[in-house]
């Protein structure tokens, strides 16, 4: 994945990092307009004005030991193991010991590239050198940035581009993801023979398994309880005897919490359970869900067990989110009030936290945060005589899933 033009790229990137403009550093040596030039990459650079430029910023280009030819092996056994989903850390630490000769090769890219993908901070060092990337560098890059998006569209299409230039079945993935958060899951389900065959192609079932995950996902968001278990248990069968079996606790919560809203609360539990066995520590959501399962079948008191676990939770800073002290506070209100006559549901305080709570979720997650609360909503308007507003609501919702199911 080497950038096309590392001279340049070396040379931008120290500047950079020691805040200097392309005047300050090329003073005396050349002027600013062919620096500008060696830094894009549109000359070919007089080799002594170059070691002068290096000079200037105090660093020597490494990239000409016979050892770089090791360093670049290791770092495509990183995305290797990387896109099979297998461990990277020793990729990792065995290439953060020549940090330095690294950072200053024709392979500091893709080193700020690993080291970003092993969760540093580089985003800085990298957003100005997007130019000097190679494609699958950029698309790397946009990957990296996947969580720093606020337009699900702009996120969508970008990850598209950046498919492009990858073309696997991680990238593709991630596009999975960026259509999933953007509410899109008939482009998930049309893709299912793309990414499977892709998958088995490169002989990587975490892929495939991920992709049943998303897919499966994407009807849990619209109730499709059939299609939503044919593409779990799928996951499931292909996980549960690997080293990736943890990642069924997300399957078991997404199943359990689909049962809550038909109403199925033995096995809302039977699967939620399943998924808080399988986490060290408890998770938020899913105690979330524990509660709520047993607060709406009427077991209020192991219900106000999960409510204290969550409250302990929100005090001791674990978590601290406007939407975790939201979603508490609705399960709270639901388990203090009458439950039989749910006497909550007529309460104007109720219905301005449900209504804080929907704003909240529309801005921070996907449409199916929102389905999960739309009875409670619709329930509300309508206890309270607000008639137009829960059906301006309940057709909100309605029509997401209709257009999705046409599509």
């Amino acid at each position: 994945m080497h950038a096309p033009n590392p001279i340049g790229t070396l040379l931008k990137l120290e500047r950079i990092k020691q805040n200097k403009g392309q005047k300050e550093v090329c003073y005396g040596i050349c002027v600013p307009s062919y620096l500008s030039k060696i830094e894009h990459g549109s000359v070919t650079p007089d080799e002594e004005i170059v070691e002068k430029l290096f000079r200037r910023l105090g660093i020597s280009y490494e990239g000409n030991r016979p050892e770089f030819t090791v360093y670049g092996e290791e770092i495509e056994k990183y995305f290797y193991a990387l896109h099979y989903r297998l461990d990277t850390k020793s990729q990792y630490t065995s290439l953060l010991k020549h940090d330095l000769q690294l950072s200053y090769s024709a392979l500091a890219i893709d080193w700020l590239l690993v080291k970003g993908l092993e969760g540093e901070q580089v985003s800085p060092q990298l957003k100005p050198l997007r130019e000097n990337m190679s494609a699958k560098q950029r698309a790397y890059d946009t990957f990296l940035r996947f969580d720093k998006y606020t337009d699900s569209g702009q996120r969508v299409l970008d990850i598209e581009e950046a498919f492009g230039a990858v073309n696997n079945s991680f990238a593709m993935l991630r596009l999975c993801m960026a259509y999933f958060l953007h509410g899109d899951y008939s482009s998930i389900h049309r893709m299912e023979s793309r990414i499977v065959a892709m998958a088995l192609e490169e002989g990587n079932t975490f892929s495939l398994a991920e992709y049943y995950l998303f897919n499966g996902s994407a009807y849990a968001c619209l109730g499709m309880e059939e299609m939503m278990m044919t593409n779990y248990s799928r996951a499931i069968r292909l996980l549960q005897n690997t080293g990736w079996k943890e990642e069924l606790w997300g399957v078991y919560y997404n199943i359990g919490s689909t049962y809550i809203n038909l109403n199925n609360y033995e096995l809302a539990l039977e699967y939620l359970q399943k998924s808080q066995e399988m986490r060290k520590t408890p998770e938020f959501l899913t105690l979330h869900k524990l509660a709520i399962t047993y607060i709406r079948s009427n077991r209020l008191k192991e219900g106000r067990d999960y409510l204290k676990q969550m409250e302990e939770m929100l005090l001791s800073s674990q978590t601290d989110s406007e939407l975790e002290h939201l979603i508490y506070e609705e399960a709270l209100m639901e388990c203090q009030k009458c439950f039989p006559e749910k006497a909550f549901l007529g309460d104007p305080k109720y219905l301005e936290l449900l209504e804080r709570l929907i704003t909240v979720l529309k801005r921070e997650r996907h449409f199916g945060f929102l389905y999960f609360y739309k009875d409670m909503v619709v329930e509300a308007y309508k206890k309270q005589r607000k008639y137009k507003q829960a059906l301006e609501f309940e057709q909100e919702i309605s029509s997401k899933i209709t257009n999705e199911r046409a599509k």
